[in-house]
């Protein structure tokens, strides 16, 4: 395999990465706003934010057994990331129609997060042959830094469009501008990850293609199947109060759609600059540190919603979030790229989709059910922000403990004298 064809696609890649965010920002960042702009209620538009990953999750559990078959893992993120653009299409319909009731959202969710995970997976065997390890750190945080940049990009726009209220030709609703526009820039990403070089025997490699293999090779690796099963907790403290946040800025602060762009791209930019921070750290950051600083920070940040609802003080929150998230995002990437074997990318990340999934969900449905039981009301949401932030902060030590664990297991002696420190 020529240098010269691993370039072109690893820029193809960073293509790919720009397309894929300008979808994320345009048409999944405002799926809220659309629920709660159809009249489903702040509830439903938490609930919808997250409910669906639990479905996507089963769905991804046959990626294994299909990667057996088609032996390609190309083939199967193209024909997954062409898959998710198509859950689009029902959306244009409704926005141009009658509006869908809650369960026939659910399902097109749940198709769209679906093959959203099922690419991921193989994305992530992929991506582990064409980077050189002494160029991922420096590849993938650029790509990532295009990523967030698309992203902040979709968001500005879409957000811009919905205030102005944009029409163009038949598409009288704004919404179905941009799940037209979603639908497209996904469609494109798939055609240009078509283009990628993937050599066929690279899926000779990957050998779990049951379920059952995967759980076992799962539950085999004992400091990494305890990092992820302390960080699925983790993460339904989080998804306590997390998918009410946009109900709260469009409900209950009345946001209109540019302050709620200003306040959600706000975040991006925060995200952006966590990066420029990290590459331009004079220490060389692995994925566990970056992770245990993202850890550390983010803990506390649901709490800080319940302290003031004036929009200055809620954009400068959101770049705070940004910041930290940022270095947990990028850490945790790192990890799954430099420090899984290639044989265990898809058992693991098919595994932890699952988990973590079910975690989402599970924090989602309390607080729900809190918000439902104290009632839509802004002092509700500051309590529900509050109980988010301490289970967080309870939740991160034992995760913050098995990082270091994980890391004296894989990085040798100097990694297992910094554990014992710890």
């Amino acid at each position: 395999m020529s240098a010269q064809k691993i370039e072109k696609s690893l820029k193809l890649s960073n293509i790919d990465a720009f397309l894929c965010s300008l979808m994320v920002g345009a048409g999944e960042s405002y799926l809220p706003a659309y629920v709660v702009a159809i009249g489903m209620g702040e509830i439903f538009a938490g609930y919808l934010a997250t409910l669906p990953l639990v479905g996507g999750a089963v769905l991804q559990l046959f990626t294994p057994k299909i990667l057996h078959r088609v032996n390609s893992h190309k083939y199967w993120v193209v024909l997954s990331a062409f898959i998710q653009a198509l859950a689009f299409l029902p959306l244009l319909y409704f926005s141009l129609t009658k509006a869908p009731n809650f369960w026939v959202l659910f399902a097109v969710l749940t198709l769209y997060w679906g093959a959203g995970f099922s690419a991921g997976a193989a994305w992530n065997f992929w991506m582990g042959r064409l980077v050189p390890e002494e160029r991922s750190a420096k590849y993938f945080s650029r790509r990532i830094r295009i990523s967030q940049l698309g992203i902040l990009v979709g968001i500005v726009g879409g957000g811009v469009a919905l205030h102005n209220k944009v029409e163009v030709g038949p598409f009288t609703s704004v919404f179905s501008l941009l799940f037209l526009f979603a639908f497209a820039c996904r469609a494109i990403s798939s055609l240009v990850l078509s283009k990628k070089i993937f050599i066929k025997d690279w899926g000779l490699e990957d050998q779990a293609h049951r379920l059952r293999d995967s759980w076992n090779i799962f539950w085999r690796g004992q400091h990494k199947k305890k990092f992820f099963m302390y960080l699925v907790p983790f993460q339904m403290a989080v998804h306590v109060s997390s998918p009410f946040v946009a109900p709260y800025m469009l409900a209950q602060l009345k946001m209109n759609y540019g302050q709620y762009m200003v306040a959600i791209a706000t975040m991006m930019v925060g995200k952006i600059l966590s990066l420029s921070l990290i590459q331009n750290a004079k220490n060389n950051l692995d994925g566990f540190r970056l992770l245990i600083a993202g850890i550390v920070m983010v803990s506390p940040m649901a709490a800080l919603w319940a302290l003031s609802e004036n929009y200055y003080f809620i954009i400068v929150l959101q770049l705070l979030s940004g910041l930290t998230w940022g270095c947990f995002e990028f850490g945790l990437s790192l990890i799954f790229f430099k420090d899984l074997k290639q044989q265990e990318k898809i058992p693991f990340l098919t595994v932890y989709n699952l988990l973590n999934s079910v975690a989402i969900i599970g924090g989602t449905l309390v607080g729900g059910q809190l918000l439902h039981f104290m009632g839509e009301y802004k002092h509700s949401y500051w309590i529900l922000f509050a109980i988010g932030g301490g289970l967080r902060l309870v939740f991160c030590a034992p995760l913050i403990k098995q990082c270091f664990h994980w890391k004296s297991n894989s990085h040798g002696p100097k990694a297992a004298n910094l554990a014992r420190a710890s």
